[in-house]
This record gives C-alpha cells, structure tokens and sequence, in this order.
C-alpha cells in the first residue's frame, strides 16, 4: 500500500472535487445518449400519446421514421429526410422549418454525446491518479466524492422534477431559447409531423426516465464504492 503524503492528499483531493462535478454530466449525457438511441421509448411514445392515430401514420412507418431520426443523430448528413409510406408511395414527411430546426437539435445532441464521451475518458483518467497515488485508501476518497456528488445533483434533479410538475411547459420554454439562436422550435401541432409525433408529454416522461436513472445510478456508484472500501479496510484489519 502507498504511504500517502500531505501533499499527495490534496491533489487527491482537488482531483476527487473535479470528479465529483464531472459525475453527474457524464451520467446525464450518457442517459440522454441512451435515451435518443433506444428503440422502446419511441414505440411507448406511440403508444402513450396515441400518434397513429393522431398522425394517421401507421406504427410500423413511424417505427421507420425513429430509426431514420436515430440514424441521422449518429451519422454525418447534414440535413434530415424522414420518408414514410402512403398508399404505397413514398412521402417526405417534415417541411422545411422542421428539416432546418432538426439541424440544429442534430447539434445540440451530438455535442451532447461528445460530452458523453469525453467526460467518461476524464473520470477514468481522474480515478486512475487517484488510485496511484493513494492505493487502497482512494476508495475512501472516492465514497466522499459520490456521496457529495450524489447530494448536489440529486438536489438540482429534485428541484427541477418539481418545477416540472408546477410548470413544464415554462421549463420547456426556457430550453428552447436556452439552446437555440432561432424560433425555428415554434411548430404548429395541427400540421407540423414532427410535434404531432413528439408531442411535450414526450419530452417530460423521457426528462423523468433521465432523471429516475441517474439517481439509481448515483445509488449503485455509492454502494459499490462503499463495499470496496468496506473490503479493503477489513483485508488491513
């Protein structure tokens, strides 16, 4: 085991505060990312809010249609080309407003799954110095760092779950002007596809899916980091 020193103790330290603030974005954009990529959460958005039969679309070509919308966050085109079939004919499905505001949503995810992944290979590199220069004692630090970790988020993620009840159309709102420089998010429910099929109440279950998961994974983290500490403290007994 390494002998830690005083000055060893507080890069460790400054290193466990910097993981502790990066925890809860790797594991929100992460969820996010597995979130957008997962094929159940479109099938229970047609189901849930009735869009077959609110788009006249049948579930099998708006099944087609999510696969493309997946498709294109993960791949390099520029603009989106949604196609479904019609009485046997092939339709583009959103207008030109849609196309322009999918561009940038395109954006805003993938750097969302850049920050994903980045901020997963730092955690890694952050554990990895902890681990070096403390040995077996960096569990104890590590248990600290997702317990305040684990406070500070769940904190923010409660205040926003109630906000969400009182109000998510405000909280939804003030996204859009947060994180687009257009009004190109301002679509008409009546005529536009791409609310009708991803209408608000969308949003708000898979915004609770998010945050449901990354509370149960703060649980988990803590528990095994506390059972490994709890393991190496009794190997030195």
């Amino acid at each position: 085991m390494l002998i830690p020193s005083r000055t060893n103790r507080r890069i460790v330290i400054a290193v466990m505060v910097i993981f502790a603030v990066l925890l809860p974005i790797f594991l929100i954009t992460s969820n996010v990312r597995l979130i957008i990529n997962s094929d159940w959460l479109y099938e229970y958005n047609w189901w849930r809010n009735s869009i077959p039969e609110r788009s006249g679309i049948p579930e099998s070509e708006l099944d087609r249609a999510a696969g493309q919308i997946v498709q294109y966050f993960n791949d390099d085109e520029e603009y989106l080309d949604v196609r479904v079939r019609l009485g046997g004919i092939d339709h583009s499905l959103y207008n030109q407003r849609e196309v322009l505001h999918m561009k940038d949503v395109k954006d805003l995810v993938q750097g969302t799954f850049v920050t994903s992944t980045m901020t997963g290979l730092l955690l890694l590199i952050l554990a990895a110095i902890g681990l070096w220069l403390q040995g077996r004692q960096f569990w104890r630090y590590l248990v600290q760092a997702v317990k305040w970790s684990a406070i500070g988020s769940i904190g923010v993620i409660v205040l926003i779950g109630v906000a969400t009840a009182i109000d998510f159309n405000a909280i939804f709102t003030l996204f859009h002007f947060i994180s687009f420089a257009n009004d190109l998010w301002r679509l008409n429910p009546q005529t536009d596809y791409l609310i009708i099929m991803f209408p608000e109440r969308f949003f708000m279950e898979a915004t609770l899916m998010i945050a449901v998961m990354t509370v149960a994974e703060f649980a988990l983290l803590f528990l095994a980091a506390a059972l490994m500490r709890r393991r190496y403290s009794a190997q030195r007994r």
